[in-house]
Formats: C-alpha cells, sequence, structure tokens
C-alpha cells in the first residue's frame, strides 16, 4: 500500500495543477468512485458522474474567471488511513471586475482567491474510490496601502497622526 502511496502521490503532484489548464487523467479513479463535495452538499457515485461533475467545475470556473490558475499548496501522504490530502488555491481574475476595471494597468488587486481542501481515499488496487471536498471560501487579500500623498493630505489638516515613518 505505500507503493501505491507513492505512485498516487506523484501522479496527483503532476495532475493537480494543470486541472483547469488540460485534460484531466481519469484513469486514477476506480469505475465506483464516490465524490463528496461538501461545499455543494453534493453526492455522486461512478467515474461517469464524477468527470461530469469536475467538467462542470472546471466550465463555471472558466465562465466565472477571465484567468484562473489552481496552485496546489500542500499534497500529503497518510499512509494509517490510505489516504492523500490536498490543500490547494483556485486563483482567477474575475470577468466582471476585468471589465469594471479594463483602464487599470495593474490588475493584481482583482484578483480573487479561494482556498479548498481535498481528501483522496485510495483502494487495494492503489485508484481513488473517494474524493471529498471541504472548505472552499474566498481568501482575505492584503489590505491596500495608503497613499503617502492622502497621508500627508490628512496629517496637514489636522485630521490624523503623523506617522513615525512618514517624512513631511
Amino acid at each position: 500500500m505505500e507503493e501505491h502511496l507513492a505512485v498516487m502521490y506523484e501522479r496527483l503532484r503532476q495532475e493537480l495543477p494543470t486541472l483547469f489548464l488540460h485534460s484531466h487523467d481519469y484513469t486514477l479513479y476506480s469505475s465506483d468512485v464516490e465524490f463528496i463535495n461538501e461545499i455543494l452538499s453534493i453526492r455522486t457515485k461512478g467515474r461517469t458522474w464524477y468527470i461530469l461533475s469536475l467538467t462542470l467545475c472546471r466550465f463555471l470556473a472558466w465562465n466565472y474567471f477571465a484567468q484562473v490558475q489552481l496552485e496546489v499548496l500542500q499534497l500529503t501522504r497518510h499512509p494509517e488511513n490510505w489516504t492523500l490530502q490536498a490543500r490547494w488555491r483556485l486563483v482567477g481574475l474575475p470577468i466582471h471586475m476585468l471589465l469594471l476595471r479594463l483602464y487599470k494597468r495593474d490588475k493584481e488587486e482583482l484578483y480573487r482567491t479561494y482556498d479548498a481542501y481535498s481528501t483522496f481515499y485510495l483502494n487495494s488496487s492503489g485508484l481513488i474510490y473517494r474524493h471529498r471536498l471541504d472548505k472552499l471560501m474566498p481568501s482575505h487579500s492584503p489590505p491596500m496601502p495608503v497613499k503617502k500623498l492622502l497621508v500627508g493630505a490628512l496629517v496637514m489638516l489636522g485630521l490624523s497622526e503623523p506617522e513615525s515613518d512618514l517624512n513631511l
């Protein structure tokens, strides 16, 4: 079983980052794979339904985001219960934000991130028989830095106290 975990770890490490860019290899999954989506409270059973579920997710992501990328933050093996756990992040530029802020050159602050956690359960033949998807939620982006000119104007008007790193 350790060998099955090592092989599946390598295959998932290569497959997951390209999930939204290329066709996914569904031979990793058993024919009766169970997909438990805790976000939408959906359960499917069977490889065909799993393929349809992932295709729908890809379709929705590409219709919401102008650019989308999946980053695998952490992938770990757990031989005690024959699982692989993946922490991943979906990063993208929403189409509506792109259209509303088309004039901006730097669109870095417009990107949205969503973190999720997947657990893949392996059967005795080394195939994934259950995929559980948990806690997909927007990540908090760091606050935008306040422009020094604006802070300087507030200090001049007496509406703010001068900060130590502000050179007036």
